[in-house]
Parts: C-alpha cells; sequence; structure tokens
C-alpha cells in the first residue's frame, strides 16, 4: 500500500467499503466492537455507527485506516 491514494475516486471507494473493511477486519480478529474500538481509539459508538454506515467523521476515519494497515483487512 502507498502513503497515499492514487486517485479521489481510489479514495472513494475505501470510504464506500470501510464499513464492510472495518466489519470483516473485527471479526477476523474475533474482537468486540468495544475491543476493536479500544485498540484504534475511538469510541463504541464511532465503531458501531461506521460498520452500520450511518457515517464518516475525518478524526474517526485515520486511526481506523491506520487500523486496517496493520493487518485488519485481507490486503483490500
Amino acid at each position: 500500500m502507498t502513503d497515499e491514494p492514487t486517485s479521489y475516486s481510489e479514495l472513494a471507494q475505501v470510504l464506500t467499503a470501510l464499513p464492510l473493511l472495518v466489519r470483516e477486519a473485527r471479526r477476523a480478529r474475533h474482537l468486540s466492537q468495544k475491543r476493536a474500538s479500544e485498540e484504534i481509539g475511538v469510541a463504541i459508538s464511532t465503531i458501531s455507527r461506521i460498520e452500520s454506515g450511518e457515517g464518516l467523521h475525518v478524526a474517526s476515519v485515520l486511526p481506523i485506516l491506520r487500523w486496517l494497515d496493520t493487518g485488519g483487512g485481507d490486503g483490500v
């Protein structure tokens, strides 16, 4: 993975897929939403909201993307 997305379109695809990516990564690590929120450093309500597709906030998305990059996603 590169340091920056190659295009705005690629970034939009990642943000669109984020709810599924977070859920799949959390389940692959056998984590509850509470435990994942502790690892990431965000509120459990943030994990719940993102997984349900209810909205993304930059302050929450950045640590989640970093967490996914540590092996939580299956190379997606």
